[in-house]
């Protein structure tokens, strides 16, 4: 279910949302009157989607805006991300010459696969309070945060509550333990037909699998990359180091810039640090 895909299609149902936002919320699964899911949802809109949005917006009890993300991939300044649209979503609407307190509580709900926070907690609800007494300064923006990577950190206390059976069920990746969560409640088995509708229809199945191959293609550019900006730095390196002879003859910096092996870089780094001159260096590395 964290395929993005298979997540947005099985939530798009509104038994399996509300038995989700039951949890994530922290109210009964009763007190959710009406639930109405605001974007659009076209498969042929994963073929393009370039940024990688890939959301459930809802409105909840007509008087609460919910976005809720979920991303597999480690994400850069994934905090500043989600306030930014949880800002976004908050004033979304307002139209010009309408009073604030029109404006909806809004709040953001971020499910990851990678984790945020490493000092222990694996489920925060973020608000914003005064420093010293702890007052709730507003209850019209907040942020929640599910670290499926930090299960294994939850107290025996909370491995009991709703919403550790639905992260356990989100991260579940075997159909025999998805079926027997599904005996759980009604919310969870529309969870579980909604995948199983998934698994069996042809073109929906595509969508998940093209989803899969992107996550695997992000993951192999990010790590790709990562390599190039460790070499590169590695090869500057060695530069500066030669650049204490003198100027570096153009074709030995095309040489040393051009080079991505980084056990070959951290041979030359070391030749440079011993090298007496540019000459010397030279010798080593055609030599050895």
């Amino acid at each position: 279910m964290i395929n993005d895909f298979a997540f947005k299609t099985t939530f798009h149902n509104k038994a399996a949302l509300t038995g989700l936002l039951s949890a994530l919320l922290d109210i009964d699964p009763a007190d959710i009157r009406e639930l109405e899911i605001r974007d659009s949802f076209l498969p042929g809109e994963y073929a393009e989607d370039k940024e990688g949005i890939l959301d459930v917006k809802l409105l909840l009890n007509r008087d609460r805006k919910i976005n809720i993300e979920i991303q597999v991939l480690p994400f850069a300044n994934w905090e500043e991300r989600s306030l930014f649209y949880l800002s976004k979503y908050f004033v979304e609407g307002l139209e010009k010459g309408t009073p604030y307190k029109m404006l909806d509580a809004t709040i953001h709900i971020s499910i990851l696969a990678f984790p945020l926070f490493e000092d222990g907690t694996w489920y925060s609800v973020i608000e914003f309070r005064d420093r010293k007494t702890h007052r709730l300064y507003s209850d019209k923006m907040s942020l929640r945060v599910l670290q499926l990577s930090q299960l294994s950190k939850a107290t025996p206390e909370e491995r009991k509550s709703e919403i550790y059976a639905w992260a356990q069920m989100i991260s579940a990746d075997d159909w025999e333990v998805l079926k027997k969560m599904a005996e759980r409640n009604e919310y969870m088995k529309a969870a579980v037909d909604e995948l199983e509708k998934i698994n069996a229809e042809k073109e929906k199945r595509y969508h998940y699998l093209m989803r899969e191959k992107r996550e695997h293609d992000e993951a192999t550019i990010r790590d790709y990359e990562r390599g190039r900006g460790l070499a590169q730095g590695k090869a500057e390196s060695v530069l500066e180091l030669l650049e204490e002879f003198g100027e570096v003859p153009e074709q030995l910096r095309a040489s040393v810039l051009g080079q991505h092996d980084m056990n070959t870089l951290k041979a030359w780094l070391k030749y440079a640090a011993k090298a007496q001159s540019l000459e010397d260096f030279i010798n080593c590395i055609q030599h050895r």
